[in-house]
C-alpha cells in the first residue's frame, strides 16, 4: 500500500510533462524572514525574524520570461543594541515592513519534466512603518530592491507548488542606505546603514488567462535527392 502512496503521485507528474503554465499567474505565499543585524561604531541594529505573507501576479509573456508584480508584509521586531554580552537594548519597538515590488522573471525547462526553475531581479518600494508613531515620523519609504531564486512544480497547466529564495533590500535614495527607525515610550533614534533581508516561502500557483502552448514547431520543407537513372552501356 505504501508502494503505491508513492509510485501514484510520481507516475501522475510523468504523465503531466507536458503540461504548461498559463497566461496569467496569481501566487499567494508564506514564509520565514530571517534576523538581519547592521554594525555601527558603538552600537548595532537588528531586526528579528518573523513570518512573511503576501503574493504576487505574474505575467507570462512566454513559457521562458515573464513580468512579475510582488507584495510582501511582515510584522517584526526592531531594536538598537550595545555591544557585549548580555545584549542591551538601547530603543526598540515594534516594525512593519511592507515591499511592493516589480520585476523581470526567466524560466527553464527540463525536458519531461513539470518542474520549472526560475530566476528573478526586482525593483521597487519598501514603506517602514514602526509601532509607536510621532507627529514627525509615521512611516518611512525607500526605494527597495531584490533577487529570487526558485523552482514551481506544475501539477496541471492551472495548479502548481512554488518553492524559492529571496532577499529583499531598501536602500536610501542615494544609494547603498537603509532607514532604521527604533522607538521606545521616551524617544527614538534614526540612522543609516545597509541591510538585507533573506526569506525562504512557498505559494500556490494559481493559473488564469489562456494555457502557453508547451513548444512550437516550425515545418521546413525537406528535399530528398532523385535517384540518377540507371544507363546502360553496351
Amino acid at each position: 500500500m505504501r508502494k503505491i502512496a508513492i509510485i501514484l503521485p510520481l507516475a501522475i507528474l510523468a504523465a503531466l510533462h507536458s503540461f504548461a503554465q498559463t497566461s496569467v499567474e496569481l501566487i499567494p505565499t508564506a514564509g520565514y524572514t530571517f534576523a538581519s543585524r547592521t554594525n555601527f561604531y558603538d552600537s548595532y541594529g537588528r531586526i528579528s525574524d518573523g513570518l512573511n505573507l503576501g503574493g504576487s501576479i505574474k505575467f507570462n509573456l512566454n513559457r521562458s520570461f515573464g513580468i512579475e508584480l510582488l507584495y510582501s508584509h511582515m510584522g517584526t521586531q526592531s531594536g538598537l543594541y550595545e555591544y557585549g554580552y548580555p545584549r542591551t537594548k538601547i530603543v526598540g519597538g515594534d516594525l512593519s515592513l511592507d515591499y511592493i515590488m516589480a520585476g523581470a522573471v526567466q524560466s527553464f525547462t527540463i525536458p519531461n519534466s513539470t518542474v520549472r526553475p526560475f530566476i528573478g531581479a526586482f525593483l521597487g518600494a519598501a514603506v517602514l512603518t514602526p509601532g509607536v508613531t510621532t507627529t514627525d515620523q509615521t512611516s518611512d519609504t525607500r526605494f527597495a530592491m531584490g533577487v529570487q531564486l526558485g523552482t514551481n512544480i506544475y501539477v496541471s497547466p492551472r495548479l502548481g507548488l512554488q518553492l524559492k529564495a529571496q532577499l529583499l533590500s531598501p536602500v536610501d535614495a542615494t544609494g547603498g542606505s537603509y532607514y532604521y527607525n527604533g522607538y521606545n515610550s521616551g524617544g527614538d533614534i534614526s540612522t543609516y546603514s545597509d541591510i538585507y533581508q533573506f526569506s525562504l516561502s512557498a505559494g500556490l500557483i494559481i493559473g488564469l488567462g489562456r494555457v502557453l502552448p508547451s513548444q512550437t514547431y516550425h515545418r521546413t520543407r525537406s528535399y530528398r535527392p532523385r535517384p540518377r537513372p540507371y544507363r546502360y552501356y553496351y
